[in-house]
């Protein structure tokens, strides 16, 4: 391995067109989705092989054909907290807490 060929996380990152955050996130997250990582002695971080990168494409760009179905949108998340009373309940004690009269 020479040390010449090899590039970091940013690098890869302006190769592909990407965000290098998205990218260090991602990595940190999935690491078995990215070529494999090599760590350099008095290097910070992964560094990855010149020539395993356009495999690793290969690999990505045969992934994204092959699924084109998306998974169904997830549910909408409730607003925020609960009140304690319902709106209704808060109507009828402006009224005076005047109910159902029987």
């Amino acid at each position: 391995m020479d040390i010449k060929f090899a590039i970091d996380l940013p690098e890869l990152a302006a190769a592909i067109g990407a965000n290098p955050r998205s990218l260090r996130n991602a990595f940190y997250l999935h690491p078995d989705d990215f070529p494999p990582a090599r760590y350099l002695p008095g290097c910070r971080g992964p560094r990855f092989l010149v020539t395993d990168i356009p495999a690793w494409l290969e690999s990505r760009q045969t992934q994204t054909t092959t699924t084109t179905t998306r998974p169904p949108p997830a549910a909408p998340k409730p607003q925020g907290r609960p009140r304690k009373a319902s709106s209704s309940q808060i109507a009828r004690a402006r009224q005076g807490g005047k109910g159902v009269e029987a």
